[in-house]
């Protein structure tokens, strides 16, 4: 499948270790790893500003007909990311766009998907594809938006709704805010300067303590050698002792081109005073499977928490951990979201990329729900800043304003790989729990 090329969207017939629960044929779930989108923010970013937005085409009292990217009964959306990370996100969208149009769940109001534009982990191919989709294709929001490098103040001035991952900062700001026009399912996840963090790491501090019998298991956190993942990993390090673990490394310190692993690896299997760490959590994205591989034919044995999710990577990913930010219980949530997968493109491996995908495609539907016939980028914008968006019994809820600023509440289960099949091993839970960041 082209996961970039022009399709729009056309209406047709379509546990803990006590009690564990097995993912199998009908429960398989993607995984949402937080530390997925704090490795993707290690790209870069060409933020022009994150900041509250002004006036822009579209802005003022003019009739939702004459909005740009909405007719009246159609409203154009495309998404942008890397092509090469991202290619199944073009099926999480359409499966969840398709079944709204197909409802007529918007009560008259139909989603055109565009495409899925590439900016190839380039600033400024970002700001120029983006530009493009907004001036040239016309369209009325960026849904999903799998970017690392939004140009946040073109999007705010421009009056553009974007939804995704929330994989840079222009979703974030310091105080809650309800005039930015950037929306990450999950809240603001890779903020640059924040004033507090949230319980990312409870799951995995339950798992670890409970087997290994330490009250304060040593943890290693490692991420990729530029600033925007080096500071990422810091604020993970934040999470993990509030939690309860004794971060005995962080560091950014993995460059993106090596295909050398092994100095690191015996930097970080000697981390706590000498011997090996109880945990070591992974904050890059792909090379993660290298990294496992080299740390695992060292001989270590403790857990390793990547955020890579596929049942194409049970076999390299055995022995690991991941996280995921819904449940992957069964539930009426997760049945829906497989049926329409399957409605779209069948056979589909369900993914992270594409259930992260799918949640942005919700998250919108749900702010266009709410505004009705008034569709306009402001009114839209509006709901979206003011919403508590997730599918009961799956995914959430994610709240705005506050999840400008930290992530809240904090929703994961934790999943093991047995070289057979993921398993949960902590049950799906939210804490409001946050951590204040140290100036």
């Amino acid at each position: 499948m082209d996961s970039i090329c022009r399709r729009p969207v056309q209406s047709g017939t379509r546990g803990d270790h006590v009690g564990r629960r097995q993912i199998g044929p009908s429960g398989r779930a993607a995984v949402v790893g937080v530390a997925l989108a704090i490795a993707a923010a290690s790209c870069g970013s060409d933020d022009d500003g994150g900041g509250g937005s002004s006036s822009g085409p579209g802005s003022g009292s003019a009739g939702a007909s004459e909005s740009r990217g909405f007719d009246g009964t159609t409203v154009r959306v495309a998404g942008v990311g890397s092509a090469a990370n991202f290619a199944e996100a073009d099926i999480g969208a359409r499966a969840r766009f398709e079944r709204a149009n197909e409802t007529d769940e918007l009560d008259g109001i139909r989603i055109e998907y565009v495409e899925f534009a590439d900016d190839a982990l380039d600033p400024a191919k970002a700001t120029a594809e983006i530009r493009r989709l907004v001036t040239q294709e016309q369209v009325f929001a960026i849904v999903p938006n799998f970017s690392a490098m939004n140009p946040g103040e073109y999007l705010n001035e421009q009056h553009v709704p974007y939804v995704g991952p929330g994989y840079d900062d222009t979703y974030c700001t310091t105080e809650p805010s309800e005039s930015i026009y950037g929306f990450g399912v999950n809240g603001c996840i890779v903020p640059s300067d924040p004033p507090k963090l949230p319980d990312y790491y409870n799951a995995l501090y339950s798992y670890v303590s409970e087997k290994t019998g330490e009250d304060e298991p040593s943890i290693a956190l490692f991420g990729g050698d530029s600033q925007t993942s080096s500071d990422a990993v810091q604020h993970a390090a934040v999470s993990a002792v509030g939690a309860g673990f004794d971060v005995v490394y962080s560091e950014g310190v993995v460059p993106a081109t090596t295909s050398d692993y092994s100095p690191y690896v015996q930097d970080w299997l000697s981390t706590d005073d000498g011997d090996e760490p109880d945990a070591m959590d992974c904050l890059l994205a792909v090379q993660c499977l290298d990294i496992w591989a080299a740390v695992e034919a060292a001989g270590y044995e403790g857990t390793f928490e990547t955020p890579l999710y596929s049942d194409l990577l049970i076999e390299p990913l055995a022995g690991t951990v991941t996280r995921a930010s819904f449940n992957p219980a069964p539930n009426d949530g997760l049945t829906q979201m497989q049926e329409d997968l399957e409605a779209v493109e069948p056979g589909t491996v369900v993914s992270t990329t594409n259930v992260l995908a799918y949640f942005a495609a919700d998250m919108f539907i749900q702010a266009l729900a709410k505004v009705g016939a008034d569709v306009t980028p402001e009114s839209v914008q509006e709901a979206l800043a003011n919403q508590t968006w997730g599918i009961e019994g799956f995914v959430g809820p994610t709240e705005y304003p506050a999840s400008k600023v930290v992530a809240t509440p904090v929703c994961l289960t934790l999943l093991e790989n047995d070289g057979t099949e993921w398993s949960v091993v902590v049950p799906f839970e939210c804490s409001e729990t946050t951590f204040p960041v140290a100036d």
